[in-house]
Formats: structure tokens, C-alpha cells, sequence
């Protein structure tokens, strides 16, 4: 696929892979297209744009635009664009699912498509809810999993797993969750930007099937169905305490200039 890049658009120099996106979601509205270009340009300047796979930024308000991965906007699953199954209300402050039967799958299978012990993944969610059982990513066996427990009773609110869980209570759950990998040993769970628990668990595989988001995918069946307004999400290499720090920045900038922000 090709595309027509305009370097100058709407007044502001863009880089090319953040028109790219644009140009593959049909998106033309200036403050969207601010809000990315300079999303692209701030991850680019803070290193975390090259230790990305899969980056969500859930914009347009549609499942036209929301489908797209910013880091390579193809519509083809080997692009990882999302395809959204069940209950989904779209709008532009991102994709929410109805907690009972949405799910997007990525189409990305974390044991080919990311690194045993250098990955990360998260989401921005702008919903507070901490109630019932409520996980994000893949699971092969209780021991081989790459989920997010957004609340897990009882009383978990934020609990991240790369094979072994870390555990965070009493925390409320809107903001970017974040969780990196960086070593066999090395395993940190993060919410806006700041470090809040760890683990030095090894892990021996990453889970064989594809990761979701609004659910887990367990074996191919999803399950523990999120209600959460997703406005981010993203899969990548491992990103060190100061870069979960700048990614924390970058998006949380980004979320202001669209006036949704947590």
C-alpha cells in the first residue's frame, strides 16, 4: 500500500509515519491530526516509538479508525490492525466495551511476535471501575499468561502477569497502565509513569495465541470481559523505568490535546 505524504499538514510539520496513519484512517480533523503528529514526533525524541510493535491510539471515533496500529496502519491481520468482536461503543474518547461479550483481537501472538524476556504492554483507560473479574491479553496456561488485571477480587485493582502476577491494591483504575519486561529476573508493573510493584519471577514462554483487548483470550476463548473505555494501548519491547516515565508523558500530553485525559 502506498501513500500520498504531505510533510506540512495543517500548518505544522508532521513525520511521515504519523501522515501514514492519518492518510490509512481517513482522519483529516486538525486537532487529531496535531494530537498524533506530535504523539509520533515526542515518542521518537524519549526512544519509546522504536520499542513499540502495536501502538492504539483509539482515534476518529469509529471502528474504521480505531482499528488501526499507528505503527504500521495496514488493514491486514499481519499488521496487527484490531478486529472488534461484540458489544463496542466507539466515540472520540476511544472504544469502550460493554463488559460482556467485546473483545479486539490483535491478531499479534506474543510468543512470535514479542520477546521472551523484553516486552511490554498497556492500555490508557478512562473508566474507574473496580468491580467482578476484569483481565486483558492471553493466557496458554495458568503458568504461560501476558494479561492485565484491571480488578481481580479480591480487591486487586491493578495487577500486571508475565507468567507470575504482581498484585497492586487500593489504586483506582484510570490512567496508562504499563508492564515491562527487561530481564529473566526483571518484571515492574507501572500507572502514570510511576513504578508501583515488581516481581523477579522468571518466565519460560510467552503465550501461543493471540492477544486481545476488552478481554483475555484463554486458549481461544475470551473471557473476564472489561468494561473500560480505552483511549491507548499498546505492545512493545521492554521499556526501562525512565522510558514507562516518558511514555507516561508523551501520552498523557496527547490525551490532553484531544480534551480526554485522566
Amino acid at each position: 500500500m502506498s501513500f500520498i505524504v504531505n510533510p506540512y499538514w495543517y500548518g505544522t510539520t508532521c513525520d511521515v509515519e504519523a501522515v501514514a496513519f492519518l492518510t490509512a484512517a481517513g482522519i483529516t480533523d486538525p486537532t487529531i491530526t496535531s494530537a498524533i503528529c506530535t504523539l509520533v514526533s515526542s515518542m521518537k525524541s524519549n526512544g519509546t516509538w522504536a520499542k513499540m510493535t502495536a501502538i492504539y491510539p483509539f482515534v476518529g471515533g469509529t471502528a474504521s479508525t480505531h482499528k488501526f496500529n499507528l505503527k504500521n496502519p495496514l488493514d491486514t491481520n499481519a499488521a496487527f490492525r484490531l478486529v472488534f468482536t461484540g458489544g463496542w461503543t466507539h466515540s472520540a474518547n476511544g472504544a469502550l466495551p460493554n463488559g460482556t461479550n467485546a473483545f479486539a483481537n490483535t491478531f499479534l501472538i506474543p510468543s512470535t511476535g514479542l520477546a521472551l524476556n523484553d516486552h511490554s504492554y498497556g492500555i490508557y483507560s478512562r473508566t474507574n471501575n473496580i468491580t467482578g473479574n476484569r483481565i486483558y491479553g492471553a493466557l496458554t496456561s495458568a503458568t504461560i499468561a501476558l494479561q492485565h488485571n484491571i480488578v481481580l477480587p479480591p480487591g486487586i485493582q491493578a495487577g500486571f502477569q508475565s507468567g507470575n502476577t504482581v498484585a497492586v491494591y487500593n489504586i483506582n483504575t484510570l490512567s496508562l497502565f504499563t508492564a515491562s519486561r527487561t530481564g529473566s529476573t526483571t518484571f515492574r508493573g507501572f500507572r502514570a509513569g510511576v513504578f508501583i510493584a515488581s516481581n523477579a519471577v522468571a518466565m519460560t514462554t510467552l503465550p501461543t495465541v493471540n492477544f486481545y483487548f476488552g478481554a483475555r483470550n484463554n486458549v481461544g476463548t475470551a473471557d473476564f470481559f472489561s468494561p473500560h473505555q480505552l483511549a491507548f494501548g499498546f505492545l512493545g519491547a521492554g521499556l526501562s523505568d525512565v522510558e514507562a516515565a516518558a511514555l507516561y508523558t508523551s501520552v498523557q500530553a496527547f490525551q490532553t490535546t484531544l480534551s480526554r485525559q485522566v
